[in-house]
């Protein structure tokens, strides 16, 4: 079997693992501090609590390792909690971005590609099914608040799209079939297709929020293509934003999958 590697490309520039790496850093101090703000203790291994400029100093692995051990020592039922006035507020501006049909403004799109060595195309479906659920979410990307259930059945999800703004909560349900007001195209020589659009938790709204992920295996591993789409009276930012999200969401999978650290 060929070794396992991952290369991220996005709008033509490859992304490197130090890069990744300080994305995914930067991503964690941010959640670190909006816990803080909403009153959490960020408690280390010897009690000591941390103040918002104690965190400015924390070194990238241990910044990440609290932010790890703040999610288990909350769990999903109290994150949901702490994040309702947030999530709430949250609701209403997706609400406010979907005032004109769909059809009429459409849909900001951002694209991220990886080609994967080293994993089978039923490794990366397993992988994609069972890992988002459960306490690795946050492991793979810090904005991961929690996932609960399975991509084929239905999952709530608390998450920040597009490292920007802040977290909402949502649902949704895995499919075979890509939303035709994105206008994404189909890229017909990956014989493979997940997609899925959000309806937000607490209303059932559908926010037009949602991803296309594109397989294509060959016999050292696969490509793929990921894309998001929301609509265009959100800011573009968001959609630009999301291809880092990807990046790191996808590559953490991959590398779980493939048992490296």
């Amino acid at each position: 079997m060929t070794e396992f590697s991952i290369t991220t490309t996005i709008n033509g520039q490859i992304y490197t693992e130090e890069q990744l790496e300080r994305l995914k850093y930067e991503r964690a101090l941010h959640v670190l501090h909006e816990f803080k703000r909403l009153g959490v203790d960020l408690k280390d291994e010897d009690g000591k609590v941390y103040s918002d400029t104690d965190l400015n100093w924390l070194e990238p692995q241990k910044a990440m390792r609290l932010l790890e051990k703040t999610h288990y020592a909350i769990g999903s039922e109290q994150t949901m909690k702490i994040m309702k006035p947030v999530f709430e507020d949250s609701a209403k501006r997706w609400h406010e971005f979907n005032q004109r049909p769909i059809e009429e403004q459409g849909c900001w799109l951002g694209v991220t590609h990886f080609d994967i060595k080293g994993l089978t195309m039923p490794q990366v479906q397993k992988a994609m099914a069972t890992m988002q659920n459960g306490m690795t979410p946050f492991k793979i990307m810090p904005e991961h608040y929690g996932v609960a259930g399975e991509i084929a059945t239905g999952q709530t999800i608390m998450e920040t799209f597009g490292c920007f703004g802040e977290p909402v909560c949502t649902h949704g349900i895995g499919s075979q079939t890509i939303p035709a007001y994105t206008r994404a195209k189909r890229h017909e020589d990956y014989p493979l297709v997940l997609a899925g659009e959000v309806h937000l938790a607490d209303n059932n709204e559908n926010i037009h929020v949602g991803a296309i992920h594109e397989f294509k295996p060959n016999s050292e591993g696969l490509e793929m293509i990921s894309t998001f789409f929301c609509p265009k009276d959100a800011p573009q930012a968001i959609a630009k934003g999301h291809t880092i999200h990807f990046a790191l969401e996808v590559g953490g999978m991959m590398k779980l999958a493939a048992g490296v650290k």
